[in-house]
């Protein structure tokens, strides 16, 4: 018997599309989950080949500097300048990166320090750190260790500042990990701060900073970002092109291109529309309202998951 060619054809369309509904099904859901869902999607998506790409933000502009990446760099450079302007003193300093990604971020901020700095990032995933292992061993002053944003593997008081670019959203619990950040933090150390936000977080995210005993203004810096996004679209797209494998591109490019906030996707469209907003923040510890040791608040490991 021969088959239509029109009914093979069109079965293969059908088949397509219901392939393609089905991922992106599954990869909405995954990202809307918090926990041990999205940290396996976050860390399998670090197991892919990004090249030479080592941060992950939407970026800051104006951007200083030639790199390909200088949108995102910048972030780290704005994170500098205002902590310098607050009266933070640079003379030396320990500095720690929770959600360290591929780790160019942190690299460029021990570049661009004024003073003494030793730089530690974590990632709670094993493929992150496996690349910024990989690719920074040859700094001084620079390592990188696996662990979870709500269970910080460190001592008291073992850090100056604390920096957090673009991940909170997904840890599930603004007060735990505020109340870690401020735990590590010495008295008077400060954690910058920065991440897109939804309306009904605009209130619950500053006001778990504070019961953190963290104070700092925060800074809605949405136009930066979203003149980054615009201006780094054709880089984003052609990444994505490059370097995402060809099912990825088959089944959720839509969605790999809203990841990236390219020029006319979706999450560009929420930052452009006032849907979403982007802010930043310096905040130092209070002396007065220091964490109370880890051990005397018996914190279990946590299954929420750093990016």
């Amino acid at each position: 018997m021969t088959l239509n060619p029109w009914i093979l054809g069109a079965g293969a369309v059908g088949l397509g599309v219901g392939l393609r509904a089905l991922a992106r099904l599954g990869f909405k859901r995954a990202k809307a989950r918090r926990g041990a869902s999205r940290s396996k999607l976050w860390n399998h998506f670090y197991s892919l080949d990004w090249g030479e790409a080592a941060t992950n933000n939407y970026g800051f502009a104006p951007a200083e500097g030639a790199s390909p990446e200088r949108f995102q760099l910048q972030m780290y450079r704005e994170h500098l300048k205002a902590f310098l302007a607050s009266g933070g003193d640079p003379a030396r300093a320990r500095v720690l990166e929770v959600s360290c990604g591929r780790g160019g971020g942190l690299a460029h901020l021990l570049e661009a320090w004024p003073g003494d700095i030793e730089a530690v990032g974590l990632d709670l995933s094993a493929h992150a750190i496996a690349a910024c292992r990989a690719r920074f061993c040859d700094r001084d002053r620079l390592c990188f260790v696996e662990g979870s944003a709500l269970d910080l593997p460190f001592a008291d008081e073992s850090f100056d500042i604390v920096i957090n670019v673009e991940a909170s959203n997904d840890y599930g619990d603004f007060p735990r990990f505020f109340a870690e950040v401020a735990r590590v933090l010495r008295p008077g150390g400060a954690l910058l701060y920065c991440d897109s936000r939804k309306p009904e977080d605009a209130i619950r995210v500053p006001e778990a900073m504070a019961a953190a005993g963290l104070r700092g203004r925060f800074v809605d810096i949405t136009e930066n970002v979203l003149q980054a996004c615009r201006l780094d679209s054709d880089r984003r797209r052609a990444l994505i092109d490059a370097r995402a494998p060809w099912f990825y591109r088959a089944l959720l490019r839509d969605e790999m291109l809203s990841y990236a906030a390219v020029e006319g996707s979706a999450k560009f469209q929420a930052f452009a529309d006032g849907r979403r907003r982007y802010v930043t923040a310096c905040a130092f510890k209070t002396p007065a309202r220091a964490a109370a040791p880890k051990a005397e608040r018996g914190l279990a490991p946590a299954s929420q998951a750093a990016r």
